[in-house]
């Protein structure tokens, strides 16, 4: 069993495998070119465009009314003359344009900042000859431009000219091989040698007819084309009219400008009728006009460009024609517009469209105008087609009305129900087709030399677009929105005896669609996420190892469609391919050709169908796409990015380049220096691919600022601001539309600091930083002294403080001593002056009761009782009486009284010496807050007297009336 692997290889190296390889870039017959046009409203600029050239850095330069047009891939941009005239005649040397205008030669070349500037060369030019009218063509011989006007041939030489002048008039000049033809009009035709004027004929052809190109033919032979008369060979001798079908056709459509093309073809074009492609001999291979997508007639400039595609300066806008292609298209211009299938049978190509299906006879399938074999309608098939297919050498067509079975230029419908999908064969039976249908299957059988409808296969409704039967004869089915359907039909596919419906629950990815394919035996499910197979023992989905490998796990590809060469196509969910098996069992995967119309393709219906090794049709929303892999093209190869435009901006300032060479990412050049008052800067370049240009990506970064590449994008620009000071280089790469990336372009420049982050900067912030360094020593020195002196100061004082704060706590103890000693003697005195107050307390109950008992016993004394009991009664008065006035209670009440008051009375005598013993007795009395009542028992007298006591006394202590007595005395 062959070992399977997937070898990524370049499109060149696939077609050398072929041994019937064309010559280099030959131009295809079928079909058209895809052409880019450019209006003015593109290059704002005048429509008429003279002549084209192409500098060593791919850009493209354009002649045109209103000066000289460039062209980067991206971008047009106008260069005008300083007298604002008509450039006729543009010619690249490098990157110098030399230019040619009214009474105006000189060239463009990039200043010191690389932009574009006009060198005048008029000052050079002998005075005499300053009048010379347009200049018509320019000229490289070696070291030497030749300017080319009427009235003379100017011819630039280590800065000085030399000129050459006309017989008579010149007409217009052409180079063939490094020798200059030019026709003077009274003279004939003749070549520049020498600054010298050889005649080679003097042919009446020359005299009466306008020459428009010169050609190299063969090694003996020039062309020679004529405005009125056409295509003449020239031997050097003789001129002889070419005997070719394009030279009809050019003398009627009035030739206008022509060129020889790389591959040995020629392009001429005219005015009337546009641009004629012819091979060698004369055959024409393209005939483009306004008709088939050019946006003029008049083509008055053709140029071929590094690429080997053509440029069309034309009356009325620039025209771009991809002729190094191995694919051209079939659209409207041949009635084929969205076209979903193709196939060729029994000599007719069969397209099927949006419209209905077109057929056209493979042997007049060419594309010049008079028999350009234009796709016709084949009756009653108006409408969507879906499919068409080959069975037993009948042709069926699947029709959104029903199914067809084509015959030559006509087709009979064999079913009208609608929406017929596709077709497939029943593995047990040839003679039985299965057909897949907007709502289930259909069961076709054939019947001599046709097919009919059985109808429906009942027990099954859902669309049937992609079916696949398996060896056991179940019918596998995709849908796009619920998964895949595995379906048992009965014997007779009269009915679906089983429906099984499978997804993500039996191994397959969660994203649908899951595509339904057989490759040889082999069923295979093709998903977004890689390849899967079925294992029906588990009942299960499995990724296939087998086909992984040779379609890549990450190829999330939608349809297959292998072919009769071993080949296997495929759509990758919006791009297209193929796996070409090589000898040794590989594969090579080919895509690079088929970017170009990725975008072009119809999503989810795309298809292919593969005639021959020469032959291979696409279907698109423009079109039918023809592809001859034999057509070689390398694709490997992306034109450099060049910086157009780097702009260093600041506040009021800015600073630029332009047009920088191309530096590898691993360049040492010098970084440009940059202030950094200008530390913003926007960045544009250009990458000088023309085919689908406006696919061309970019991506960049920044090292120094950005982590990594910036993703792929179609914009030209990038800006940063407010950069940081420091090295810089800024990296930018491109790709074109065939995947391809370009080397890294670099442009490195630094930032330096601002003046404050200078080195002169830093030195003097050292200066400054030491003596401030020096300055806080000496500063800190002063302060530890005035620290040391304060902290001298504060121990001092805190010595101070706590002394006194000894003291003070000395003072309070003794504070608390003496308060306790206070509290001990007030608790003392309280205890004593309870005493006194029981004490008096006593006596006064005493004295209540002893003058009680007395008043009881004068009352009784006054009664009628013996004399003996009155004598005792007496007695017993008596001593009552004189307990009443013991003195030793006296005593013992003032020492208690004195004790508890602090000698009260002895203040008070000394105070008021006039105080009887009963008055300072009556002040004790006071003293102690003795009520009236209980004085007077106490003093032994009445009430009454108590009061005459106090009264007296109050104005012995000389109190007025208003004062409080007893206040008095507790407060003294």
């Amino acid at each position: 069993m062959a070992k399977f692997c997937i070898t990524k290889i370049t499109l060149t190296a696939f077609l050398g495998v072929f041994s019937f390889c064309l010559d280099a870039f030959p131009i295809k017959k079928l079909g058209l070119p895809l052409i880019n046009n450019f209006p003015i409203s593109a290059y704002n600029a005048s429509t008429q465009n003279w002549s084209i050239t192409q500098n060593k850095k791919g850009f493209i330069y354009v002649g045109n009314n209103d000066g000289l047009l460039e062209f980067d891939g991206e971008n047009w941009q106008l260069y005008p003359v300083p007298n604002k005239s008509i450039i006729r005649s543009v010619m690249a040397v490098g990157d110098t344009i030399f230019v040619g205008a009214f009474e105006q030669l000189g060239y463009f070349a990039p200043d010191s900042a690389g932009k574009l500037r006009y060198n005048s060369l008029i000052a050079l030019l002998p005075e005499k000859f300053s009048s010379f009218d347009e200049v018509w063509k320019i000229y490289k011989i070696h070291d030497k431009i030749i300017f080319q006007t009427f009235k003379y041939l100017f011819v630039f030489e280590n800065n000085n000219f030399s000129v050459i002048e006309p017989p008579s008039t010149f007409s217009y000049s052409y180079i063939v091989e490094d020798q200059i033809y030019i026709v003077d009009w009274r003279v004939g035709l003749m070549q520049v040698s020498d600054n010298q004027l050889l005649l080679l004929s003097n042919d009446p052809v020359f005299l009466r007819n306008e020459v428009r190109c010169i050609l190299k033919y063969d090694e003996k032979h020039i062309l020679i084309g004529t405005i009125n008369e056409g295509l003449f060979l020239f031997d050097g001798q003789k001129l002889s009219p070419w005997a070719a079908p394009a030279n009809k056709q050019l003398i009627k459509s009035v030739l206008f400008s022509g060129i020889r093309l790389e591959n040995g073809s020629f392009a001429f074009g005219s005015v009337h009728n546009g641009l004629y492609l012819t091979d060698k001999s004369g055959e024409v291979l393209q005939e483009l006009n306004r008709y088939t997508g050019l946006q003029n007639n008049t083509i008055l400039s053709l140029f071929e460009d590094r690429n080997n595609n053509l440029w069309l300066g034309l009356d009325n806008g620039i025209d771009y024609i991809e002729i190094n292609s191995p694919l051209s298209v079939f659209n409207y211009i041949y009635h084929l517009e969205s076209v979903y299938t193709s196939i060729v049978h029994r000599g007719l190509l069969y397209v099927g469209t949006n419209q209905g299906l077109f057929y056209t006879e493979m042997e007049t399938f060419v594309n010049n105008i008079k028999d350009r074999g234009d796709f016709r309608l084949i009756p009653g098939t108006e409408g969507q087609v879906w499919c068409l297919q080959e069975f037993d050498g009948f042709l069926l067509c699947g029709h959104n009305f029903g199914c067809f079975q084509v015959l030559g230029k006509q087709a009979k419908k064999i079913a009208g129900d609608h929406g017929f999908w596709t077709f497939i064969e029943h593995n047990s039976k040839c003679d039985t087709l299965i057909a897949g249908t907007y709502n289930g299957l259909y069961k076709l059988v054939k019947a001599k030399n046709t097919w009919k409808s059985l109808g429906k296969i009942l027990g099954f409704d859902e669309s049937s677009r992609i079916i696949v039967q398996d060896k056991q004869n179940y019918i596998w089915i995709s849908h796009g929105y619920r998964g895949v359907y595995k379906v048992k039909p009965s014997m007779n596919l009269d009915e679906i005896e089983e429906v099984v419906l499978y997804a993500q629950k039996d191994g397959l990815p969660e994203v649908l669609p899951y595509n339904v394919h057989k490759i040889n035996r082999d069923l295979i499910f093709a998903t977004k996420y890689g390849i899967y197979e079925f294992d029906e023992l588990r009942n299960l989905f499995f990724g296939s190892e087998k086909y992984n490998k040779i379609f890549g796990q990450g190829q999330a590809i939608s349809t297959l469609h292998p072919d009769a060469a071993g080949n296997t196509w495929y759509f990758a969910f919006g791009r297209m391919g193929f796996f070409r098996m090589l000898e040794d069992g590989s594969y090579a995967n080919i895509t690079s050709p088929f970017n170009r119309i990725n975008n072009m393709l119809i999503e989810s219906f795309e298809n292919v169908y593969f005639y021959d090794n020469r032959n291979v049709f696409i279907g698109s929303q423009v079109g039918l796409f023809h592809y001859d892999p034999n057509i070689k093209k390398d694709f490997q190869t992306c034109e450099p990015v060049y910086f157009r435009e780097v702009i260093f901006t600041g506040d009021k300032s800015s600073r630029s380049f332009f047009n920088r060479e191309v530096n590898g990412s691993d360049n040492k050049s010098a970084a440009e220096q940059i202030p950094y008052h200008m530390n913003s800067v926007s960045f544009r370049y250009a990458c000088p691919t023309f085919e689908s240009h406006e696919n061309t990506r970019y991506s960049y970064r920044l090292q120094g600022f950005d982590q990594s590449w910036s993703p792929w994008e179609t914009g030209n620009f990038k800006e940063y601001t407010n950069l940081h000071e420091g090295a810089y280089v800024f990296e930018v790469k491109a790709r074109n539309v065939h995947n391809t990336e370009s080397a890294v372009n670099s442009f490195s420049f630094a930032i330096n600091p601002p003046w404050f982050r200078t080195k002169v900067a830093y030195i003097l912030y050292i200066l400054l930083l030491l003596l401030i360094i020096v300055g806080n020593i000496l500063y800190l020195k002063r302060r530890i002294r005035k620290a040391r002196l304060r902290e001298k100061e504060k121990h001092e004082r805190i010595l101070a403080e706590q002394e006194m704060a000894f003291r003070e706590k000395a003072i309070l103890s003794e504070k608390e001593i003496i308060h306790l000693r206070n509290e001990t003697l007030q608790g003392e005195v309280r205890h004593k002056n309870k005493e006194l107050a029981n004490s008096t307390l006593h006596l006064i109950h005493k004295n209540k009761i002893l003058n009680a008992i007395k008043y009881q016993l004068n009352a009784s004394s006054d009664k009628t009782i013996p004399q003996t009991k009155k004598n005792e009664l007496d007695q017993i008065i008596k001593k009552i009486n004189k307990e009443l006035k013991n003195e030793k209670f006296q005593e013992i009440f003032d020492n208690y009284f004195d004790e508890v008051h602090q000698d009260f009375i002895a203040r008070l005598k000394e105070n008021y010496s006039d105080l009887s013993p009963k008055e300072l007795r009556l002040c004790a009395y006071l003293k102690m807050n003795l009520s009236t009542k209980e004085i007077a028992p106490l003093m032994n007298i009445s009430i009454r007297g108590v009061e005459i006591g106090r009264y007296r006394l109050r104005k012995k202590l000389g109190l007025d009336h208003e004062a409080n007595l007893i206040h008095y005395l507790l407060s003294f």
